[in-house]
């Protein structure tokens, strides 16, 4: 878990998210009238599924001064 020092938010940040591993693959039509506009969900599949997370900033206030912290 994670605080903003500046205005103490808990709970939404900015950052950059990193999955790999194997999955289904699913690909939609999002019922709009272009012929480039789909929506993808997908699924793990397995368990070799392995992500990784970046906080940049709070959502909230900007601030980069972000800590981690340790859940009681």
């Amino acid at each position: 878990m994670y605080r903003c020092l500046k205005c103490g938010n808990t709970y939404k940040f900015i950052g950059t998210v990193k999955e790999e591993g194997n999955a289904y693959i699913y690909q939609n039509s999002d019922d709009k009238d272009t012929r480039d506009s789909l929506t993808w969900a997908f699924m793990a599949s397995g368990n070799n599924w392995k992500s990784s997370h970046n906080i940049l900033r709070c959502f909230y206030c900007n601030s980069t001064e972000i800590v981690k912290i340790d859940l009681p």
